[in-house]
């Protein structure tokens, strides 16, 4: 006990002398609060058998343009799906054929059999599963596919890789829960490669895992496809426990190559999210990792000393073009902080720099469940030097999670075009907030659900002559998380829109001139 308590005491310590932004340091921001919204979900795990994790999917079931959400429950525990109904989240999952007594892990939406129905792929601790939407009543299909020898799918990510219209799978595997051992870097047996798909057509699928060179090298959280140098053609970026982050290039002929991150070494890496920070048209990756929360020398495991360099920071690299990245951790405020899951960025107080919103706490470390973290939102603000920074306003905003967070969820529940936020947690109640911010001007953009969309890049053009930062309509990311199918922007009070220019993964390119403001644009 006397051992939990000094482990405590450096845990702490290892937090509140962590290189936190100095408010005094940074410009003020607006942080409107969110307003909590009722909801009935209290996840469960089940120690013993299966791992901690869920997942969950913003998806329109009904195509009536309002977004529901699914969310897995634990082993013997039902899933469920929330529809935002006269101020509170009503579950509607019963008559869907949605619901498994499985644990539920990784959870995505898209319109698969390109019928004009959104459908649902879920990753099960017995397999992965895809579910047809016909106006709001799933069919369930067991996926064929032979995964690893003991491991199960966490999540499913979509992408055609050939443009040939289908969407093709990307599998993200890890060792079960039985196997699985923490801290292990170099035992090849205890990592699982995942596995990648191809649509043949008809929802046939070809395992091209060796042919397209995808295999990875370590267990997967979160696997996310995404055009890193503009060519048209998604690549893959994989974020692995124990591990380097790895990058595959598309080389637009079903294979891909390695293209990696040397310098940065191995971590925990949980989550991942992308946002245009600097502006310049292209998207930088953020990785989460274990933080100060856990000391640097419990988590070196069995690496090799001589050449494998330990990390625990997050990693925010700044995408220079053509596959070249550096390391602005430090730079942007955002080295210091405490053990994190999925991400997400979003301009949450609409004032026309993104945000970032962080998912925290280890449901297996026991000074968790004595001194929690609370998630943190951290807005983007200017600094010394009008430097942009990283400042945690989650109180401010009324967006704290004390429970074990797995990662946030964009999605506009009440369709007023303002993204509001739930925190899926691994276990305990999920907790739900309404954007009701009454200042700060705002544009979105709500997309199809169609692997055809996915890849979209849009920009707004201010009448001043400058530019807002990029988005680009992303499949699955974070951990284990698909979030809605809305690109929204926030626009400073004194900001005009010249237009907005949306550009196609097929290359053709809509421009809306002089847009209303303060509203949803539905995108065909």
């Amino acid at each position: 006990m006397t051992a939990l308590k000094n482990l405590s005491i450096i845990s702490s310590l290892f937090v509140i002398f962590s290189c936190s932004t100095d408010r005094h340091s940074v410009d003020k921001v607006r942080a409107e609060p969110f307003e909590e919204v009722q909801i009935n979900f209290s996840r469960n795990w089940d120690h013993a058998k299966v791992h901690p994790f869920t997942g969950a999917a913003a998806i329109d079931i009904d195509g009536d343009k309002k977004m529901e959400f699914f969310i897995g429950g634990g082993n013997n525990q039902d899933d469920a799906l929330f529809s935002y109904q006269d101020g509170k989240l009503v579950d509607i999952i019963a008559g869907t054929n949605l619901s498994s007594k499985t644990a539920t892990y990784g959870a995505t939406s898209v319109d698969i059999d390109n019928d004009n129905d959104v459908d649902l792929i879920v990753a099960r601790d017995n397999g992965v599963y895809i579910y047809l939407n016909k106006k709001g009543v799933f069919t369930e299909k067991k996926l064929t596919v032979n995964l690893p020898e003991n491991s199960v799918p966490f999540g499913v990510s979509v992408s055609d890789i050939d443009h040939d219209g289908d969407g093709d799978l990307y599998i993200s595997t890890f060792v079960d829960f039985p196997h699985f051992k923490s801290a292990t870097f170099n035992k090849p047996d205890h990592a699982k490669p995942n596995v990648m798909l191809l649509n043949e057509g008809n929802l046939k699928f070809t395992d091209i895992t060796k042919s397209s060179n995808t295999a990875s090298k370590q267990n997967t959280f979160q696997s996310v496809f995404a055009d890193l140098n503009d060519d048209g053609w998604d690549d893959l970026i994989v974020s692995q426990n124990t591990g380097e982050v790895e990058i595959f290039e598309n080389l637009k002929n079903k294979t891909f190559k390695r293209v990696g991150v040397s310098g940065e070494g191995y971590g925990f890496w949980m989550g991942v999210a992308f946002g245009d920070v600097d502006r310049d048209g292209d998207q930088d990756l953020f990785f989460t990792n274990v933080g100060t929360t856990i000391p640097l020398f419990l988590t070196k495991g069995d690496l090799d000393k001589s050449k494998q360099n330990p990390v625990n920071d997050w990693l925010l690299l700044r995408n220079d073009g053509e596959f070249k990245f550096t390391n602005v951790t430090k730079e942007y405020g955002l080295s210091g902080h405490g053990f994190a899951w999925g991400a997400a960025f979003e301009d949450v107080n609409n004032d026309g720099n993104l945000d970032l919103l962080v998912a925290q706490n280890y449901i297996k470390w026991p000074l968790h469940k004595f001194y929690k973290l609370d998630g943190k939102v951290l807005l983007q603000v200017k600094g010394k030097h009008r430097t942009p920074k990283f400042v945690d306003y989650a109180k401010e905003l009324n967006l704290k999670n004390y429970y074990f967070g797995q990662a946030p969820l964009m999605i506009d529940l009440n369709n007023d075009g303002r993204e509001d936020v739930v925190w899926i947690n691994m276990e305990g109640p999920t907790k739900a907030f309404l954007n009701k911010a009454s200042e700060g001007n705002f544009i979105s953009l709500s997309f199809p659900d169609k692997v055809s969309y996915f890849g979209t890049k849009v920009s707004l053009l201010f009448k001043n002559g400058k530019k807002s930062y990029s988005r680009v309509l992303l499949n699955s990311s974070s951990t284990m998380v698909d979030q809605a199918n809305d690109l929204s922007f926030g626009i400073a009070e004194k900001t005009e829109i010249d237009s907005v220019v949306i550009e196609f993964p097929n290359g053709k390119k809509e421009i809306i001139k002089n847009p209303a403001i303060n509203q949803k644009f539905y995108i065909k």
